[in-house]
């Protein structure tokens, strides 16, 4: 995760701020409600599946990396992947560098199963997109990337 300097500006005040938290929340709630699309959502589902994008788009990443990444314990995420490889949507992959050091990968299972999930959420979630135009939800992605990037140690 990169450190990003924040620039010096005028401070947020503590109500928009908070109006932001609870409009996140709000937003939060639709798609989960859209994803589930009147099922009962399962948390560890969306975990498992955001783990995969993530393994997918470091080619490289190591247990510790997804760790980081979902912001988890080290032990979290060996029993998250664990179950990922029991399901055979990950695989173990030695280092060619470093024989000790285990990489992750996708399994062909792996690749099919969160391209599935990819679309199911794109087609549930595109009504709740709609309602921006192009721009706006442009500035909604780079605003989230912005808040991301910011280290977590930063106060």
């Amino acid at each position: 995760m990169t450190s990003r300097t924040i620039p010096k500006q005028k401070p947020q005040s503590a109500r928009d701020i908070a109006r932001a938290i609870s409009l996140f929340f709000a937003v939060r709630g639709r798609m989960r409600t859209k994803l589930a699309g009147g099922t009962k959502l399962d948390p560890s589902s969306w975990l498992r599946i955001e783990t995969m994008k993530f393994i997918a788009d470091h080619t490289d990443s190591k247990m510790k990396d997804v760790a980081e990444y979902l912001s988890i314990t080290a032990p979290s995420a060996t029993s998250l992947i664990r179950g990922l490889v029991k399901s055979g949507l990950v695989a173990h992959c030695t280092d060619d560098r470093d024989h000790r050091v285990l990489r992750l990968a996708l399994t062909a299972k792996g690749r099919t199963e969160l391209a599935s999930a990819i679309a199911y959420g794109r087609r549930r979630l595109r009504g709740l997109f709609a309602v921006l135009l192009d721009e706006e939800l442009q500035a909604f992605i780079g605003a989230l990337e912005k808040i991301r990037s910011v280290s977590t140690d930063e106060k």
